[in-house]
Formats: C-alpha cells, sequence, structure tokens
C-alpha cells in the first residue's frame, strides 16, 4: 500500500488560526479607534496652526492687530457661537 503525504491545514488547525486572529482583533480595536480620535485632533491643530502663522505675520508686517473669524459656505464670517450651515468646514 503506498501512502501520499497529504500537505495542508487541518480544521483544527484554521479554526485555531482563526480564534487568534479574532483575540487579536478585539484587544486591538479599542486602541485602534484612540489612535484614529488622536489623529484627528492633530491633524485640526496643525490647520489651526497653519491658519495662525500667516495672520501673525501679517499683524507683525502691518503693525496693526488681525482678526481671525471662522466663515461659511459664502466666505462670510460668523458671529461667536453660530454653527456653519450645512455642516461645511470653517
Amino acid at each position: 500500500m503506498n501512502l501520499r503525504c497529504l500537505s495542508g491545514f487541518t480544521l483544527t488547525e484554521l479554526a485555531v488560526v482563526l480564534a487568534v486572529i479574532a483575540i487579536v482583533a478585539t484587544f486591538s480595536t479599542p486602541s485602534f479607534v484612540v489612535w484614529h480620535k488622536r489623529d484627528q485632533i492633530d491633524a485640526r491643530a496643525r490647520t489651526m496652526m497653519s491658519t495662525l502663522m500667516p495672520a501673525r505675520s501679517q499683524a507683525i508686517g502691518r503693525g496693526a492687530r488681525v482678526t481671525l473669524c471662522r466663515i461659511d459656505a459664502a466666505r462670510a464670517c460668523l458671529t461667536a457661537g453660530k454653527p456653519c450651515d450645512g455642516g461645511l468646514t470653517d
């Protein structure tokens, strides 16, 4: 009788690997969410700094006070506390 060597994975091995992947995914998801929120905050901070630096340069160059304001879609200044229409970015 000639027995051939079969290569591959058994159902048990596949189930163990899938269980390990599921456990790793379960533990890594919360840290991914925290990382994503921190990245969003960092991006907004960089955007704010990129807005403030030219305003500072203008104030120094003019020797006068420069005022920054949030704008709506029509590029009109918004009053403090007023939300943007349509959820557009300031």
